[in-house]
């Protein structure tokens, strides 16, 4: 593992801990400045602060002290490399939280604000406290109204198998005032969806804000939506980002729609609730006026939000906190409809932590396949990644010089290379370049070394006035010009490049940033097998962009050490739940 940065300043407890990869710089930084605000100077208030803005920076809301020494293991480095076991000076526990909660720069429950809090030995950012209290309070205020005005027949496509999860999804969507789908990739969640629109205009006009957190996500959605509605004349439906659809000002804590100006919608439909995080969900919930239904649907098996939080997962595990007077307002949909076949199996068996099947059926299969890869392997060693990587890239390509953005948008989804990291090896910076320089060398004109190209992929970086980030485009030659083909979910947008704000080359992406994204082929960059990054979590998002062919790179330990090593966030929400989970 690469050396890690050491706060000049940092000494005893807090300088070991940095040494052992365990705190960052800016975790250090931040969490001294707060306790000197206050006054405080304890080593094991200053560990423990840190640690908190750490938990935070990874994910979690809180950090859990009496679970600390064996939650907390050192952070993956950006170059994939692993993390080395250490033995560390912990705090003896309910000494160190007798110590934290005396400490002035920490409020308990009741007490007024301060930079941090604890309650049950759960130790806030003051900021995330609140808006856990906030978001458990709304939750419980939407599910103790009576239910809204169900239609007595559930509308369902003509021809339509029946499945008893579906009724029950959508009996309850259109009856709850809170309401939460989840499911596997083919469970039929699109199909509900459009169900429930259906059966609420049965009623009468109705307005529909389609979202989710990524643009590509959202479009994806409203594409396959709208081809299903039975009588679309009857919806008045928008679609776009969370961010978007509640106005959020970019770079600032604020956003349009709140309490004093909710949202004008009859129903709200959240797609990849996954990756909201609990502040942009506290958001949402201030926004959603008491007489909309609020329907958040996605798989909390997968990833959660790159920033705090794992909402989903959290009510999935303890549906009672959204409930409805009515009955159950949590719905599990039944098997999967779409990946019948390997993939869907390989994707079960991750999601059971059966890393046993999921080693024979890639010994077996001839869709899904283990390659090794050790980390120094190029390209010109993988000749099936390398000929995927053409393939899609000459697809893309031809459709670009023919002026076709909609064709050169669908050579995207043909193949996508995934990364767990960032950096190194086994991360998207050296595989983007990697793709780069072997795509260069194949075709004429393609990759150059300055300015745009025709089929050229990108990935827009930041919001604008026109694109969201996370939308994909293709460079396209069309008229003479060079013009950028936006996806919009089934048709392609062709726009001034300089329209796109920011973007990057999309060679090679994040399995974080795939969520919301459906590819024919990916093939899975694994760290190793010592990585912390490596979860059950990421691999199953990863397996679960494939439609019909998975290549995973790596070696049978890191999958099996993938497979039976489930992620950890720390929230209050569980445990308010389900106080069992105090201890």
């Amino acid at each position: 593992m690469t050396r890690p940065e050491v706060p000049v300043a940092a000494t005893g407890l807090l300088r070991t801990f940095a040494e052992a990869g365990m705190i960052h710089v800016a975790d250090f930084h931040l969490a001294r400045r707060m306790a000197a605000y206050c006054g405080e100077h304890d080593e094991q208030v200053l560990l423990a602060l840190a640690l908190t803005v750490r938990e935070l920076r990874l994910g979690s809301v809180c950090l859990d002290l009496a679970a600390a020494p064996e939650l907390i293991v050192p952070s993956e480095a950006d170059d994939g490399s692993a993390a080395e076991p250490i033995e560390l000076p912990w705090p003896e526990p309910d000494a160190w939280a007798a110590t934290v909660s005396a400490s002035p720069a920490v409020a308990g429950p009741d007490a007024g604000p301060r930079p941090f809090r604890l309650v049950n030995d759960l130790l806030y950012l003051d900021r995330f406290f609140a808006e856990e209290q906030s978001l458990m309070a709304q939750l419980k205020h939407r599910s103790a109204l009576p239910d809204l005005p169900s239609p007595g027949q559930l509308t369902s496509p003509p021809g339509m198998t029946p499945d008893p999860t579906q009724d029950a999804a959508v009996a309850a969507a259109t009856r709850a005032r809170t309401s939460v789908i989840t499911g596997g990739p083919g469970s039929g969640k699109t199909t509900v969806v459009s169900r429930i629109i259906d059966t609420l205009t049965a009623q009468g006009p109705v307005t529909v804000a389609l979202t989710a957190p990524t643009g590509k996500a959202a479009a994806r959605l409203e594409t396959a939506v709208r081809d299903r509605l039975q009588h679309p004349e009857r919806t008045a439906l928008t679609a776009g980002t969370l961010h978007r659809v509640i106005g959020v000002v970019p770079g600032r804590a604020e956003h349009t729609h709140d309490a004093l100006n909710p949202l004008p919608l009859d129903v709200v439909i959240v797609d990849e609730t996954s990756m909201v995080s609990i502040t942009l969900m506290s958001w949402l919930l201030e926004a959603v006026a008491d007489t909309t239904r609020l329907i958040l649907i996605g798989d909390p098996n997968q990833l959660a939000s790159v920033e705090a939080g794992a909402v989903l997962a959290d009510i999935s595990a303890a549906p009672d906190l959204v409930t409805s007077p009515g009955g159950p307002a949590v719905v599990q949909l039944g098997g999967s409809h779409r990946n019948l076949g390997d993939v869907a199996q390989l994707a079960d068996s991750i999601r059971d932590g059966d890393a046993e099947t999921c080693l024979a059926l890639l010994e077996q299969s001839e869709t899904c396949t283990l390659i090794p890869f050790t980390g120094v392997e190029s390209l010109r060693d993988l000749p099936a990644l390398a000929t995927s990587l053409e393939t899609a890239a000459r697809q893309g390509l031809d459709a670009a010089l023919a002026g076709d953005g909609a064709g050169a948008v669908r050579a995207l989804e043909k193949h996508r290379l995934l990364c767990a990291h960032r950096e190194g090896p086994f991360g998207t910076g050296h595989w983007q370049q990697a793709v780069r320089n072997h795509l260069a060398g194949r075709f004429p004109g393609y990759a150059l070394e300055v300015g745009a190209y025709p089929g050229q992929p990108l990935i827009v970086t930041r919001n604008s006035d026109v694109v969201s980030n996370g939308d994909v485009a293709v460079i396209v030659k069309a008229g003479g010009q060079l013009l950028a083909a936006v996806d919009r979910g089934g048709h392609a947008e062709l726009l001034n490049p300089l329209l796109l704000d920011a973007t990057q080359e999309l060679h090679a992406m994040t399995i974080h940033k795939s969520q919301g994204s459906q590819f024919e082929q990916v093939s899975v960059i694994l760290p190793p097998a010592g990585s912390p990054l490596l979860t059950r979590e990421l691999l199953y998002t990863a397996v679960t962009r494939a439609e019909s062919e998975v290549w995973l790179y790596g070696s049978p330990e890191a999958l099996r050490k993938a497979v039976e090593t489930k992620a950890r966030r720390a929230s209050g929400l569980l445990r308010t739940a389900v106080p069992e989970t105090l201890g």
